[in-house]
């Protein structure tokens, strides 16, 4: 019993090493505990396509608690793709995020790669103005321009040409003279031959390592996220490049998060923290998934950073919107001039004294004319002098004053209003369509209903946008939508347009 709840402790509530596990309980030999604590964890394990610079079969244990990590990434993502994609395209707040994330990017690969430039050729190279400089500071200019390659190249499957065009992005040239590493790690490490570390992959297993790694993306049924971080790892122990690995190891992540589930939202994601988290306590991990082909070590350690980035992203980004929408609150709205309003006073009733004497009446100045009404006379028999009482003088209302409004008239580039189905025909539309085409799919009709003006172009991010799928699945439906003649795919510059072909 105790041998299983050690199992579970140190799985579950901490996914220890055999030497954690020593520590934490202080015993000279903890083999018969790991021994259970491994059986405990067989339960859970998923062997994968990759292998180890030995050979061995990398493994991925799900137990319930390394789950829940991922899951709760996996929901913080989508709410960040979902922030992200209600934001008013050119909108203020959407240029303010777009811009505090690139800048935040940036300043993280000066420290990573320490090239120590400043903030005004940080300014330069966000406005895009950086024509030439230093070859290593121009890392800064290519690794934007990778970004970009990432969100346009979504068609394109990861593949060593997929590989091959985004190093030439880093590296800011047209045409690559070299691709692997063609040179051994100087690394005195790697020259052990007992209880090895390799600090890379030896140049002839580059090649068969990197090739493996691109079927595991194709065919792996994990979750995206999980997909992605194995994918970073793996990059980085192999080291295929001479330089900027790393890098490469986080641009290609970031590729199979956009590719597969979450859009180009998580392009410009700050995540390259990765890079510059603890050298020692990383290189650590790496040499216990390299001596137990165990990748949950690694899983384990950069989710819990994970997850609390993508909170801090979220927090910033409700911030940027509700000070976005403040602003819009009290901004005063110049095309329109309202004049002020003067509000009457209330009349005041007065009386007068008829009966005062002239001095008295002298002394207090009259405030306002006033009319005495005689009394209405009686018919009595007795006609006694008549007695004047004090009555309310008549006040003469003052005049209200009217509210001018003066609005500007906005004049339209079109002399035209676009023809569009009202929600009713779009559903009778919707229906219709369903009915007579038993290959359409249900999201395809609704959005074709709904978007089938002749002349316009859409485009996938509509799609996505409009049926709030990933954007993997967009794409296969406009494609399928095109494929059953709805609609006319063209590509103008870097970016697939579908336009409404004619129907009967």
């Amino acid at each position: 019993m105790a041998g299983n709840d050690y199992a579970m402790r140190f799985t579950e509530d901490k996914y220890a090493t055999k030497l954690e596990v020593g520590r934490e309980l202080k015993v000279s030999s903890v083999d018969p505990f790991w021994s259970n604590i491994l059986s405990y964890r067989s339960h859970f394990y998923h062997y994968l396509t990759i292998r180890t610079i030995e050979k061995n079969m990398l493994l991925f244990c799900g137990c319930p608690a390394i789950n829940s990590c991922v899951n709760n990434l996996e929901v913080k993502l989508i709410r960040v793709n979902r922030e992200c994609a209600m934001l008013v395209p050119n909108s203020k707040e959407a240029r303010n995020v777009d811009y505090t994330f690139k800048k935040e990017i940036i300043n993280l690969l000066n420290e990573c790669e320490q090239l120590g430039v400043g903030e005004d050729f940080i300014a330069n190279v966000l406005r895009g103005e950086v024509v030439s400089a230093i070859p290593n500071n121009m890392l800064l200019v290519n690794y934007l321009n990778a970004l970009n390659y990432i969100k346009r190249a979504y068609v394109n499957p990861i593949d060593e040409d997929f590989l091959a065009e985004l190093y030439a992005k880093l590296l800011g040239t047209e045409e690559l003279t070299t691709f692997y590493r063609n040179s051994e790690d100087r690394n005195p490490e790697n020259r052990v031959l007992i209880d090895r570390v390799y600090t890379s992959a030896p140049v002839t297993l580059i090649g068969t390592m990197m090739n493996s790694l691109f079927t595991f993306i194709s065919s792996s049924t994990l979750p995206t996220s999980l997909k992605a971080m194995i994918t970073f790892f793996y990059i980085n122990y192999v080291k295929p490049f001479a330089k900027y690995s790393e890098e490469v190891a986080l641009l290609m992540a970031k590729a199979v998060l956009a590719h597969e589930a979450f859009g180009d939202a998580v392009v410009t994601l700050p995540l390259e923290r990765l890079l510059v988290l603890p050298r020692e306590e990383s290189a650590r991990i790496y040499v216990e998934v390299q001596k137990t082909a165990d990748v949950t070590y690694f899983i384990d350690y950069v989710y819990r950073y994970l997850n609390k980035y993508c909170d801090s992203f979220l927090d910033d980004m409700a911030k940027a919107k509700v000070s976005e929408m403040r602003e819009d609150f009290y901004q005063v709205d110049e095309d329109k001039e309202i004049e002020e309003v003067e509000i009457p006073e209330e009349p005041r009733v007065e009386t007068i004294d008829l009966f005062a004497s002239s001095d008295e009446a002298e002394k207090e100045e009259p405030k306002a004319e006033f009319k005495v009404v005689p009394p209405v006379e009686e018919k009595v028999e007795y006609k006694p002098e008549p007695q004047v009482e004090a009555r309310p003088a008549e006040v003469e209302m003052p005049k209200k004053k009217t509210v001018k409004v003066t609005y500007v008239q906005e004049e339209l580039a079109v002399a035209y209003i676009p023809v569009a189905l009202d929600e009713k025909q779009a559903v009778l539309l919707e229906q219709d369509l369903l009915e007579r085409d038993p290959e359409l799919k249900k999201g395809e009709a609704k959005f074709y209903a709904r978007h089938c003006t002749k002349g316009k172009k859409y485009t996938i991010a509509q799609y996505k946008k409009s049926l709030r799928c990933a954007y993997e699945t967009a794409r296969t439906s406009m494609d399928h939508l095109a494929e059953l003649l709805y609609y006319r795919k063209e590509k103008i510059k870097n970016k697939y347009v579908y336009i409404p072909v004619e129907r009967e």
